[in-house]
């Protein structure tokens, strides 16, 4: 086996830290060495556990290599007994003991993971009892904020962050989360008995300052008085901020040993929270406080291990419990269906509640259509696409050098009115413009990447005449050079995803634009601007978060561990308008197929 696992490190299968990890505690039993490796391996590539189905199925290292998983086939020949041979090996236990690996219902983790899990499940469990209510109040603020008799998941929602301590709101792009926040926001304040500190936080700084501005919506001078006005959180940080999380250690200043002191904690683009964060969240907020969680479980996993917003969702199709339903009732004035799913116990799910109608897309919208279709694996839609029979989305296919060039020369021209705007240099429209379309890959480099792709539509461009290149501290610049900051900066208020426009001042300053979510423009001197890329094309990862009015989404023409279901359902909605798909047909459908989350 450590011959096989020295060849997988060669052919860079897996990492240096799975090859020696499994060498570190297997203490040479074969079996144990590939278990360490795998589960390495996967915790890397965002599993949380192993079910002992992945090595009873033998789908070792995401079946990565068909032929190298092959050589693993046939050197472990006869029938194993895999829990047999995981509990009598003294680096893994059930939790009892404090061991390397850890095996419970069936599952293979590593110890961290397993903590972690156990932690936030914990904590959910014993938080998830309904509170006293005041049914007769309840009802007026929920009333006045949804005057509308007919059913709205929105209303629901605000009902249980009213009734539970902890509740997670999730629903996809233009179900109304934003306004949902708003509202929540309302009925805390209205609620309160006394003064209430609410925070407002999420992953990124693009974020928070967009969750900074809903603070500055008009809605509340309709239903706050001035003095509820006062208990308006100021602002919103980011998570890491929030926790006073160290750079290179992680270990937070805010702990189990030293508690954030909120009544009220909103936390928005939860999906982007890994395991080992939202542990570190729960574990630092007080018992009273009310946490409240904001996204999509649909959208693109956290970069880091474990997509723990996804887990937790799943337990939302086991329904609300009766006391839950009775509560909600009463609160809302809505008849539950008797066909709903009863769960009988207390659960998790009385925890959750889905965004159902979608106030951007109509049922008829094309985007809407492709993305339930991917969400859903339904092959037939997808076929349709393929035919360009769905409205306002466009398949391109991509399997030659020639059909390569005009992919660059159909997104090239989808910029025309960007450079009129420039040539009436107007900056704050031209910014608005460029928002018009962006191009999305899945890929940094490589013929398909962000890096390459960028390169070649300033070529194009540049060919035209349209743009004219000259040089400022070595770098090429040129008027109309759209940038992406990849680094948050707070000296320059400029966060981790932002766009900016390149242009001359009137004073002749080579500068930078930007426009802010408050509308004002923000103009940075190139000369002092650091941390950005050129954004003519991003990554999907980079535009989560964001929307844009059309864009154009390319995937390489190669299967890759980066392609899943969610990247490309991320992908296809960030759109509100029109989407060009470019991409190999086979391709498309086996990532369509393919949901790196529950394919064990």
């Amino acid at each position: 086996m450590i011959n096989l696992l020295k060849e997988a490190l060669k052919k860079k299968i897996i990492n240096p830290i799975d090859f020696y990890f499994s060498q570190l505690i297997a203490k040479k039993n074969a079996i144990i060495m590939l278990v360490a490796s795998c589960i390495s391996y996967e915790t890397r590539h965002g599993h949380i556990f192993l079910p002992i189905e992945y090595f009873q199925k033998q789908y070792f290292f995401s079946n990565f290599n068909e032929k190298f998983t092959k050589k693993i086939r046939v050197f472990l020949e006869i029938k194993i007994d895999w829990l047999d041979e995981l509990l009598k090996h003294p680096s893994i236990s059930n939790g009892v003991i404090f061991t390397p690996l850890i095996l419970s219902d069936n599952k293979i983790y590593l110890y961290k993971m397993w903590k972690a899990e156990k932690n936030i499940f914990d904590i959910l469990y014993k938080k998830n009892k309904i509170q006293n209510i005041n049914k007769k109040k309840y009802c007026k603020i929920l009333n006045n904020l949804f005057p509308k008799k007919e059913d709205d998941s929105q209303k629901i929602a605000v009902a249980l962050t009213l009734i539970n301590k902890i509740t997670f709101i999730v629903g996809s792009p233009g179900t109304g989360k934003t306004t949902t926040i708003i509202k929540i926001i309302i009925a805390l304040i209205k609620q309160s008995k006394k003064t209430i500190k609410i925070q407002l936080s999420a992953p990124t700084g693009k974020a928070t300052t967009r969750l900074t501005n809903i603070i500055q919506n008009n809605i509340f001078n309709i239903y706050l008085s001035d003095e509820e006005k006062n208990y308006l959180p100021n602002h919103a940080v980011t998570i890491h901020k929030l926790l006073g999380i160290q750079k290179i250690s992680q270990k937070s200043f805010f702990n189990q040993n030293n508690l954030l002191n909120f009544d009220v904690l909103i936390i928005d683009e939860t999906s982007m929270i890994d395991i080992l964060m939202m542990e570190k969240i729960f574990l630092a907020v007080p018992k009273n406080i009310k946490l409240i969680f904001i996204g999509d479980h649909n959208q693109l996993c956290p970069v880091e291990s474990g997509s723990i917003l996804k887990n937790i969702c799943n337990y939302a199709n086991h329904g609300y419990s009766l006391k839950t339903i009775s509560f909600l009732e009463k609160l809302t004035e809505y008849k539950f269906s008797k066909n709903i799913n009863i769960n009988k116990k207390n659960s998790i799910s009385n925890n959750i509640c889905i965004l159902q109608k979608n106030y951007r897309f109509s049922k008829n919208s094309g985007i809407y259509i492709l993305s339930n279709a991917v969400k859903n694996k339904n092959i037939e839609i997808i076929k349709e696409l393929f035919n360009n029979s769905i409205n306002n989305v466009y398949f391109d296919e991509i399997n030659s050098d020639q059909e390569y060039k005009n992919m660059i020369e159909n997104i090239s021209l989808k910029y025309k009115k960007f450079w009129h705007a420039i040539y009436q240099k107007k900056i704050k429209e031209i910014i608005e413009i460029f928002q018009y379309h962006q191009v999305l890959c899945i890929l940094r480099d490589g013929i398909f990447g962000v890096n390459f792709l960028n390169k070649q539509i300033e070529e194009n461009m540049y060919k035209k005449n349209i743009i004219k290149y000259f040089f400022i501290n070595n770098e090429r610049w040129y008027i109309g050079k759209p940038i992406m900051i990849n680094k948050n900066s707070e000296f320059l208020e400029l966060f981790n995803g932002n766009i900016g426009i390149a242009n001359f001042s009137e004073k002749g300053v080579f500068q930078v634009s930007f426009l802010k979510e408050n509308k004002k423009i923000r103009n940075i001197p190139v000369s002092i601007l650091k941390n950005y890329e050129t954004a003519w094309a991003m990554t999907v990862h980079k535009a989560q978060g964001s929307e844009f009015t059309n864009t154009s989404l390319i995937l390489p023409n190669y299967e890759c561990n980066l392609l899943n279901q969610d990247i490309l359902y991320t992908g296809i909605t960030r759109s509100r308008k029109q989407i060009n798909i470019f991409s190999n047909k086979n391709i498309f459908m086996k990532t369509v197929l393919k949901n790196k989350n529950t394919k064990y």
